[in-house]
């Protein structure tokens, strides 16, 4: 299919509005893990799991659901998995108990991968010279929510439980269904391939693109380093500050530049190629996680730190999609879903690593991991490539 005529600013606009509320599902909960935790009575040792279950479901839904952008309407995709949504917070914030609570977070990660079936729409709909630009509005869209998420769950839950919490969130997300339904456009997919034929298709991909690997595994290892830091962050502000949720979830407005970053890396990829872009984002998550070794008692240090580390995280997304997105106009959702379960494996990775490092070394053990998680994405970014063109 070739592509649309590219869209005005407005509908790249309303994909980052939609893509923003959804994926602030599985972030908005990190400011009161220790609350959830205590509360079902399970050891502070496990909280990682929660992000960790949250970010393996959205994984999964990458490896499932988003391939079906390519053969299916990716409109109805939407709506049904937002639908979804809102049943999977209901079960989230009714919970009896820990493993009913991690089932939860994991079926709420699978259907709240709907960001990633609108940046490759957006991706699809734009000219190959702004296509970068279409990638970094809507996965801004996606970091404010995420960071915004967090934010706003920190504040909420410093008046209401974290399980009235996730009341309110089923009931927006039924509105957000509504929304979408009216504004999302109708385009035919991509490919007529069967769904085993494009599950089938994706090792096929992942050998035939090279750069689509370096892309994986880079980006896997930036998403170590960022979901390491916040999933400790609660804890951290608490033992060393004396700080509640609300200040966790204060930290949120601090990382909204890395989601303005996130527009401007695209903008840059379009200009100077990503390469460029790469390496800029990855010694930023290095650069980030130095500042914060002084966190535990400089609040000049950990600010630093947290903008270092979301314009470097966000930077490096933006600059790799829009890598991904040019190997191949007919197989986008496909190359996503490669592209973004090896992301989220590693944050599902470095979230649960988080917990036991924070446990067993405290705050210096969460720097060590996130640095060395910065380093080797430079690294694997710098290692010599064997095939040409590594714009």
């Amino acid at each position: 299919m070739s592509p649309a005529p590219q869209p005005d600013r407005g509908p790249y606009l309303a994909f980052a509005v939609i893509a923003g509320s959804v994926i602030a599902n599985i972030y908005f909960f990190q400011p009161i893990l220790p609350r959830i935790v205590a509360d079902l009575g399970a050891p502070e040792s496990s909280m990682g799991l929660i992000p960790g279950f949250t970010l393996a479901g959205f994984a999964c839904g990458l490896a499932t659901l988003v391939p079906l952008g390519d053969s299916v309407q990716r409109k109805t995709l939407v709506i049904t998995q937002i639908g979804f949504a809102a049943l999977f917070a209901l079960a989230f914030g009714a919970a009896p108990t820990f493993p009913a609570l991690l089932a939860a977070a994991f079926g709420l990660g699978v259907v709240c991968c709907v960001p990633q079936q609108l940046v490759p729409f957006a991706a699809a709909l734009a000219r190959p010279e702004s296509r970068g630009r279409a990638v970094g509005v809507v996965v801004s869209g996606i970091m404010f929510g995420l960071l915004a998420g967090r934010t706003v769950g920190g504040a909420l839950s410093a008046v209401i439980g974290w399980r009235e919490l996730f009341a309110l969130d089923a009931a927006f997300m039924v509105a957000l269904a509504g929304i979408a339904w009216r504004v999302l456009p109708r385009v035919k997919p991509a490919t007529d391939l069967s769904y085993a034929r494009l599950m089938a298709s994706l090792p096929g991909l992942a050998r035939a693109h090279p750069a689509l690997r370096r892309a994986m595994a880079t980006q896997a290892l930036a998403w170590v380093a960022f979901n390491a830091f916040w999933a400790a962050l609660a804890s951290m502000l608490q033992q060393s500050w004396g700080l509640g949720s609300f200040w966790a979830g204060a930290f949120g407005l601090v990382g909204l530049v890395g989601a303005v970053a996130a527009s401007g890396g695209g903008r840059a990829a379009d200009r100077i190629g990503s390469h460029r872009v790469l390496i800029f984002s990855f010694a930023m998550i290095a650069l980030g996680y130095v500042a914060m070794a002084a966190a535990t008692f400089s609040m000049v240090a950990l600010v630093v730190g947290v903008i270092a580390l979301d314009l470097g995280c966000q930077s490096a997304l933006v600059a790799n999609q829009t890598r991904v997105f040019a190997l191949d106009p007919h197989a986008q959702g496909r190359l996503n879903t490669l592209y973004m379960v090896s992301t989220f494996v590693g944050g599902a990775i470095g979230a649960a690593l988080s917990g036991y490092a924070y446990a067993h070394w405290g705050w210096n053990g969460v720097v060590a991991l996130g640095l060395a998680a910065g380093v080797g994405a430079l690294a694997v970014h710098l290692w010599p490539a064997r095939a040409p063109g590594r714009r």
